[in-house]
C-alpha cells in the first residue's frame, strides 16, 4: 500500500523471517562465529538463545543456506516429541529420511545406518533444533544419548539447539548436567543497541530499494526504546509508521508519528 509512495520495491518490515533482510548485529555475528567454531572443531553441542523476535530463526535459515562443505544439516522446527519413537521420527524427517513406522528399534537402526553412511561418505551430520525450548528434559537426555554414537572415535552427530529463554531454564535442571557438560558454545543474542537499531532500519530499507533516510534520528530512538531493541517489535513499529505516514502523506517519519504508532500498538509491545 505504501511502497510506491516511499519508493520501496516491497515492504521492508514484514514479520516473517527472510534471510535477505538478516542484519548481523554484534550478537548475531558472534553467534555465527561460534557456530563456525563448533563445526570446525567437530565436537560438543551449541546452544543459541534469545528473546521472542530476536532473529534466531533468520539466523538458522542463514546457516541452512550457507556453504555447508562436508556438513549435512538437518532441521527440526516447532516440534514437541512426546516419546523416543517420535523423536527418532522427527530426526529422520529432518535429514529427509523415511520416518514411517513406530518400532523404536527399527527407527533407531535406520538413523544409525544413515549417520554411518554419511560418515563413510566424508560428511558430518548436524542436527539444528529450532524452538528447542519446547523440548523436555527427557527429550534432551535422549538427544545426548543419541549423540554418543561414534565411529572411529568421531562423533556421528552434532547438535545445535536454538530457542527462547525457557531452554536455559530446562538445561538448568539437575537431570541435564550430563547434557550441559557437552555444550561447547552457549550464546545469548542480546537486543539491538541504539546504534544497531539505526543500522538495522537503514539496512532493511536499502534491501527494499531505498537509500535515503525515511526515519528521523529521534523517531528511531523512540522506536528503539519502545521495542526494547527486539527486531520483531522494531519491524512492527516501523511497518505501522510507514502506513500511518502514507495515510498522512508524510515523506519522513518523525518522533511525533512514532509516538502515535506506539500508542496504537501498546498492547503488542507489552513484555510476555
Amino acid at each position: 500500500m505504501y511502497e510506491a509512495f516511499y519508493g520501496l520495491s516491497e515492504k521492508p518490515f514484514l514479520m516473517r523471517p527472510d534471510t535477505r533482510y538478516l542484519f548481523l548485529s554484534k550478537g548475531h555475528q558472534a553467534a555465527l562465529s561460534m557456530l563456525e567454531y563448533v563445526f570446525m572443531s567437530q565436537s560438543g553441542f551449541a546452544v543459541i538463545t534469545g528473546e521472542i523476535g530476536s532473529g534466531k530463526t533468520s539466523l538458522v535459515r542463514r546457516l541452512m543456506k550457507s556453504d555447508r562443505g562436508s556438513l549435512t544439516i538437518g532441521l527440526m522446527s516447532h516440534t514437541m516429541p512426546e516419546n523416543f519413537s517420535e523423536l527418532l521420527q522427527w530426526m529422520l524427517l529432518a535429514f529427509e529420511q523415511d520416518p514411517s513406522g513406530d518400532n523404536r528399534v527399527l527407527l533407531y537402526q535406520r538413523l544409525c545406518n544413515y549417520l554411518g553412511e554419511q560418515q563413510a561418505a566424508g560428511n558430518r551430520p548436524v542436527l539444528v533444533i529450532d524452538e528447542a525450548h519446547n523440548l523436555s528434559v527427557e527429550m534432551l537426555e535422549h538427544l545426548r544419548m543419541l549423540s554418543n554414537l561414534n565411529a572411529d572415535r568421531a562423533d556421528l552427530l552434532q547438535l545445535v539447539l536454538v530457542g527462547q529463554a525457557g531452554l536455559r531454564e530446562t538445561l538448568s535442571d539437575p537431570a541435564c548436567v550430563p547434557f550441559r557438560h557437552r555444550i561447547t558454545v552457549d550464546h545469548n543474542i542480546e537486543p539491538l543497541d541504539l546504534e544497531e537499531a539505526h543500522a538495522y532500519i537503514r539496512h532493511r530499507l536499502m534491501v527494499a530499494g531505498v537509500e535515503h533516510e525515511i526515519f528521523s534520528d529521534a523517531a528511531v530512538q523512540t522506536i528503539w526504546e519502545a521495542s526494547r531493541g527486539i527486531p520483531r517489535l522494531v519491524n512492527l513499529l516501523c511497518d505501522t509508521a510507514l502506513l500511518f505516514g502514507f495515510a498522512e502523506q508524510l515523506t519522513h517519519i518523525d518522533s511525533d508519528l512514532a509516538h502515535d504508532v506506539i500508542d496504537d500498538k501498546r498492547q503488542s509491545l507489552s513484555p510476555v
